[in-house]
């Protein structure tokens, strides 16, 4: 078994719109391994660290004790996955090997001498850019930024925010495909071409 650290942000229904209401239905159905957030109303973010075999397994494991304690809550989406620089900053920082938000600007902007590669593109721009953390993650260890042992440490962080991404991927699709049927239909031929 191995430990996934990830979130899960929900809308709440309409009908009982304040987080602290379900803080007892979300233990009693499992989600005793995650610290649940109460700030905003109809909303709730679950910061889990949960046990699984794998990373799909856990963020499945997760969903359906969500979904059992909350039946008409809306999973929003999952993370970590679009992060801007100082939060990829902070979270390799924990998780993986001590890196400034300086470093992270420098390698964004293309700063840093002795790369092998370029640093991935922003996949969404604008006055604060976000960027796919397994493409980060794998960017900095193929360009030599973490120490060898941390490499078991950076493979399962990969795999983990790789899941989420395509789990948030394949929602989001889901979602254009309900509201936009034809539309939809029409771009997953063009991306397949």
């Amino acid at each position: 078994m191995n430990e996934y650290v990830f979130q899960l942000y929900y809308q709440l229904p309409e009908s009982e719109p304040d987080p602290e209401a379900w803080l007892d239905a979300l233990f009693e159905a499992g989600c005793d391994d995650a610290l649940v957030g109460v700030a905003v109303a109809g909303h709730t973010a679950l910061d889990f660290t949960r046990q699984a075999q794998g990373p799909l397994a856990a963020l499945r494991s997760a969903i359906d004790d969500v979904e059992r304690a909350i039946p008409n809550g809306r999973l929003v989406c999952v993370g970590p996955d679009l992060l801007n620089l100082s939060e990829l900053s902070a979270l390799l920082s924990e998780r993986l090997s001590k890196v400034s938000r300086q470093a992270m600007r420098k390698y964004a902007t293309g700063d840093v001498r002795r790369i092998k590669t370029r640093f991935p593109s922003a996949r969404v721009s604008g006055s604060t850019p976000l960027w796919h953390l397994d493409e980060v993650i794998k960017w900095m260890r193929h360009n030599g930024k973490f120490e060898p042992e941390m490499a078991e440490s950076a493979d399962a962080l990969i795999e983990l925010s790789a899941a989420i991404r395509t789990l948030n991927a394949l929602d989001e699709y889901a979602a254009s495909r309900a509201a936009y049927p034809d539309l939809a239909e029409q771009a997953l031929d063009l991306a397949r071409s």
